[in-house]
C-alpha cells in the first residue's frame, strides 16, 4: 500500500522555528498559550464601568453619565467604546506595533476589542467597518496602516465587511499628543474627506487603535455625516481615563 505523504503547513513550520511572542511582555508563548501569555492575559487593563455613555472613557462617579470631554463637546459621532486602558504594558505594546513594525500584534488587539464589546457591536448593527486612515505619506513612512489592518482583523471576528477606500485622509497632520486643544482642532481641520461612493449605509463603525480627546474621531465622523451617514459608532483598542 502506498503511504500518503504527511500534510505540512507553512504556519506549523514558522511556529516551530519562530514561536510567537506575547504582544504585551514580549515573552515567547508556550504551546498552550494563544495570542497573549497567561500572565499578561490575567493582567490586561480592561475598561470597566462606570464609563461615559458616549465615548466609553472610565469616569469616577456612577452619578455622572458623561466624561468631562463629552460634557463640553458636541461630538459628530453617535457613540463609541474602547477595550483597554492606554497604560503600562499595553501602551508599550501599541508603541512597538506602530513604530517598530510589530503588525503581528493586531489579531490580538482585534480579539480584545471583539471580546470586550461583542454586545455593543450587535446593538449598533453597523452595516460596515470604516478604518480611520493614515495619510498616504505617513503610511509610506511606516510601511502599513494599523487602522486598516485592525479593521480587517476585527471583520474576521464579527463578520461586518470593511470599506477601506471610503474615508480619505487629505492632510498630513502633525502628531497631536503634545498639542493643546485649539492647536489640535486647527491641526485636524479639513483632514478627512469621503471619496465618491454610490451609496453609503446609514450606520457605520469607525475603527482606530487609540481614542484620546476624540478630535480625530470627530473630524472623521463629520466627513461621513457630510456624505449622508446618520449613525456613526466607533470602536478602538485603547482609551485614556476621563478627565474630571
Amino acid at each position: 500500500m502506498k503511504r500518503e505523504k504527511p500534510v505540512f503547513h507553512i504556519r506549523q513550520f514558522l511556529d516551530f522555528f519562530y514561536p510567537g511572542r506575547c504582544p504585551v511582555c514580549g515573552r515567547i508563548l508556550a504551546k498552550k498559550e494563544s495570542l497573549v501569555c497567561r500572565r499578561c492575559r490575567a493582567e490586561l487593563p480592561w475598561v470597566k464601568e462606570p464609563v461615559c455613555v458616549q465615548c466609553g472613557k472610565p469616569i469616577a462617579s456612577l452619578e455622572k453619565a458623561l466624561c468631562a470631554d463629552c460634557e463640553r463637546t458636541d461630538h459628530a459621532f453617535t457613540e463609541g467604546r474602547a477595550a483597554l486602558l492606554y497604560e503600562k504594558g499595553i501602551r508599550l505594546s501599541v508603541n512597538r506595533m506602530k513604530f517598530y513594525n510589530h503588525r503581528e500584534y493586531l489579531p490580538f488587539y482585534a480579539a480584545c476589542m471583539y471580546a470586550a464589546h461583542r454586545e455593543h457591536l450587535q446593538k449598533w448593527n453597523a452595516a460596515c467597518i470604516i478604518p480611520v486612515p493614515m495619510h498616504p505619506k505617513k503610511r509610506a513612512e511606516r510601511g502599513f496602516d494599523q487602522a486598516v489592518l485592525l479593521a480587517r482583523a476585527l471583520s474576521e471576528l464579527c463578520r461586518i465587511p470593511v470599506l477601506e477606500d471610503v474615508l480619505i485622509r487629505t492632510r498630513y497632520t502633525k502628531a497631536s499628543r503634545k498639542l493643546g486643544r485649539e492647536h489640535r482642532i486647527a491641526n485636524l481641520r479639513g483632514a478627512f474627506t469621503v471619496a465618491r461612493h454610490e451609496s453609503l449605509p446609514q450606520s457605520v463603525l469607525l475603527v482606530d487603535d487609540i481614542y484620546t480627546t476624540g478630535m480625530t474621531m470627530d473630524h472623521a465622523a463629520a466627513a461621513l455625516r457630510k456624505a449622508g451617514v446618520t449613525q456613526i459608532y466607533f470602536l478602538t483598542l485603547c482609551t485614556g481615563r476621563g478627565a474630571e
